[in-house]
């Protein structure tokens, strides 16, 4: 796992200065990978023993092993332009087993249980993302509602009910109006799902579900980056599939308690 994707996942049990030392580390991943946790803690203002810990609470057995990660990452970004198809594909390959093996019954229970769905992705390709959500949800004969534009965003969300739900679907989670969208609902108890790449971000924290998706750069050129945005495609196919699933198990129910 990418080390963006273990902050991630561990982020609730980080304190002010582990994130100081991650922010470092994010900044400089070549120097940060042949560099000693002296200098480390040195750079950072804070102890060995707290790089240790940082090292640590990412499930790592140490510092070494951090910076072991650093490197493969690092090797990747140098191997791309040689095996860059392989590369793709293997990263797509590992995000389908991640997300087949997720549970997705709050999720499905949500879109299930809601009177109205509507949908906003922040960019072209997000917004095409939830796109092809409405229209697998179309062979369900579920009608959901596009939202095209910020404006129509911030007068949408005055009038959403506890009965509606709303999937955002950002790659950085980050906006102004994001987080005043996020304020009002959260305020009112209005049921939101967030899609966006992992890392800590406004809109997954302040959603009701979050989903995450490995978003990574990978260096082509000098400085030109690709980032791959398949896999938030994917996980929209992959929580389609799973909500047939769903409501198929709970008819099923339904009629073995009715029969």
């Amino acid at each position: 796992m990418k080390l963006e994707a273990l902050i991630s996942k561990h982020y609730d049990s980080l304190n002010p200065n582990d994130l100081i030392i991650w922010r470092y580390i994010y900044k400089h991943k070549e120097k940060c990978a042949n560099m000693s946790i002296e200098a480390l803690a040195e750079a950072c203002s804070v102890s060995r023993s707290t790089v240790m810990r940082f090292a640590q609470k990412l499930g790592l057995a140490g510092y070494s092993e951090l910076k072991v990660h650093l490197r493969w990452e690092l090797e990747e970004i140098r191997d791309t332009p040689e095996h860059f198809a392989d590369m793709v594909c293997d990263m797509n390959i590992r995000a389908i087993q991640h997300f087949r093996e997720q549970k997705y019954d709050k999720v499905c229970g949500l879109l299930t249980e809601s009177k109205r769905i509507f949908t906003y992705g922040t960019g072209m390709a997000q917004k095409a993302v939830c796109s092809e959500f409405r229209r697998m949800m179309l062979s369900l004969n579920i009608l959901v509602q596009d939202i095209p534009g910020e404006g129509e965003l911030r007068k949408t969300a005055k009038l959403l009910t506890e009965d509606d739900v709303i999937l955002i679907v950002s790659k950085s989670g980050e906006s102004s109006v994001l987080a005043d969208v996020m304020t009002w609902l959260d305020g009112r108890g209005i049921p939101s799902i967030s899609l966006t790449r992992y890392g800590n971000n406004t809109l997954a924290k302040m959603s009701t579900i979050n989903l995450f998706v490995d978003i990574e750069e990978i260096a082509l050129l000098e400085n030109t980056n690709f980032e791959s945005m398949t896999r938030m495609f994917i996980i929209m196919e992959i929580l389609f599939t799973k909500l047939v699933e769903y409501r198929t198990g709970r008819l099923k129910g339904e009629s073995s308690v009715s029969g």
